[in-house]
């Protein structure tokens, strides 16, 4: 199968207002309220006509942490960026998916430093295009995201960035068959409940869900991923409770750190894993952990090799996911000692394969285990989440950092006729509620996602007529949910 060829049209940017179920902490801010860009690309695929979509939450204080940046500065900014984007693309002459995500990237990363932005936010709007191509091209020709690249569909040329996978195929580093059932990995936040001595009566939403840590773990959750905030002693005494949990439940329990770059130096790091080793009441906890995400502060990740002593103290692989800013991110984290690289869509749907094939490749090469990991707890039904999964099935990825449906309102923030269509075409996926209209199907802690084999990115097409133009939003809007 040869590439598709692409044309780019005119574009439209709908947002949604969406308002926490139970507001969330990480690093230095607690979410109340967020918005979601939704974006319809018109395109020409190999001549035919066709709208291609993709949808992201506006996460502010991921992206840009700088303390200087207020929250509504940071969704300007992404907004400014994402139509950057898109006015860019448009003037593309046609080429094959690759192509134009190589031009794109290239252009948005050039840009960011003149404009004040990161490389991780100039990201951020080239994988909002690329997706809306990729579902575009998938919807044109009816195949899947797996059968795109698979058959050849993108044009992707991976050589052409890391010249040692010239002569390796994309579907060496894909699931075969694409994965129909994944595990969730409950985020604990940093404000989360872990039992009902955290959650009085009275404060409770009593809505027929979780809400605490041990409700999850008693509906069958098998995976956590716990976020630390650098402080040792709170940290530990944390840690503690969790691990007391997880041994009275009958399931056992895999968990993942993330650092949430709390952390200065690998070294700094390294002390408070001697710390949780030495804590006789952890000791469970930390034979259960798979590896940890981020420690160290971006600024400082990937500033040199990683001291093997510290990394022995540790006695975990670690993995970069704020630090994977550019295509060739892990391949030099690699070199440096890191072990894994996060999927997650609003970084990169081609890097993320080219990723696997990295891990694949050098893995082979060095005798060493690499490996990808999916994080990204803020993806919201349907046309951001459903893509994501779609990504991780293709990869094979056995379980995914998933908590949108505990912190957010389900199809909540949904018009009637996405709710409708979502809960259709996906009925193994969500199930509905008279409240939200339609939220997550969580069964023994699992997700089941064969429905995303659809032509495109695994979802229907959005409501546009619904959303909110960029011109007619204003911050405003959430600051009475928002920190």
């Amino acid at each position: 199968m040869s590439a598709a060829r692409v044309r780019i049209g005119g574009a439209r940017i709908g947002l949604d207002d969406v308002f926490a179920r139970m507001p969330f902490r990480f690093g230095s801010v607690t979410i109340e309220a967020a918005v979601a860009a939704t974006l319809a690309l018109e395109l020409s695929v190999d001549g035919r006509k066709i709208t291609g979509y993709a949808s992201e939450i506006l996460a502010y204080k991921w992206f840009d942490k700088r303390p200087e940046k207020s929250a509504a500065q940071n969704v300007a900014d992404l907004l400014s960026i994402l139509q950057d984007a898109v006015a860019r693309a448009e003037t593309f002459p046609e080429g094959d998916i690759f192509t134009l995500w190589q031009r794109l990237d290239a252009e948005m990363r050039g840009a960011a430093d003149g404009q004040g932005h990161n490389a991780l936010m100039a990201g951020y709007g080239t994988s909002m295009v690329e997706r809306a191509i990729i579902d575009g091209v998938g919807r044109a020709l009816g195949l899947t995201f797996h059968q795109m690249l698979k058959g050849g569909t993108a044009g992707l040329a991976p050589g052409e960035v890391f010249p040692e996978l010239a002569d390796m195929d994309a579907g060496a580093a894909l699931g075969s068959p694409p994965r129909d059932r994944v595990a969730v990995r409950h985020t604990v936040g940093m404000l989360d409940p872990i039992d009902g001595a955290d959650l009085p009566r009275d404060k409770r939403l009593n809505d027929g869900l979780p809400e605490t840590l041990a409700d999850y773990l008693q509906d069958g959750i098998r995976y956590l991923k716990v976020k630390i905030a650098g402080d040792t002693d709170a940290d530990l005494a944390r840690l503690r409770r969790i691990s007391s949990l997880m041994g009275r439940t009958d399931n056992t329990i895999r968990l993942t750190l993330d650092g949430n770059e709390q952390f200065a130096s690998v070294d700094a790091f390294a002390g408070f894993m001697e710390a949780v080793r030495r804590d006789p009441d952890l000791e469970a906890l930390r034979r259960a952990i798979l590896f940890v995400e981020q420690p160290v502060e971006r600024g400082a990740a990937l500033s040199g090799h990683l001291d093997p002593r510290a990394l022995d103290a540790i006695g975990l692989p670690l993995l970069i996911d704020e630090s994977d800013d550019a295509p060739d991110a892990f391949r030099r984290a690699i070199d440096l000692g890191y072990r894994g690289v996060s999927h997650k869509n609003c970084k990169g749907v081609l890097r993320s394969i080219m990723n696997a094939m990295l891990a694949r490749y050098h893995g082979n090469l060095r005798g060493v285990s690499l490996f990808q990991s999916a994080e990204d707890l803020s993806v919201l039904p349907v046309a951001g989440l459903n893509a994501d999964l779609a990504v991780v099935a293709a990869l094979g990825i056995p379980h995914v950092e998933r908590n949108a449906h505990h912190f957010f309102n389900g199809m909540a923030h949904l018009s009637p006729r996405d709710v409708s269509a979502g809960l259709a075409d996906h009925p193994d996926l969500y199930q509905p509620d008279a409240r939200v209209g339609g939220r997550l199907a969580i069964r023994d802690g699992m997700l089941s996602i064969g429905s995303l084999q659809r032509p495109g990115m695994g979802f229907p097409p959005p409501d546009m007529e619904a959303r909110v133009a960029p011109r007619d939003w204003t911050f405003d809007r959430l600051e009475r949910r928002t920190n």
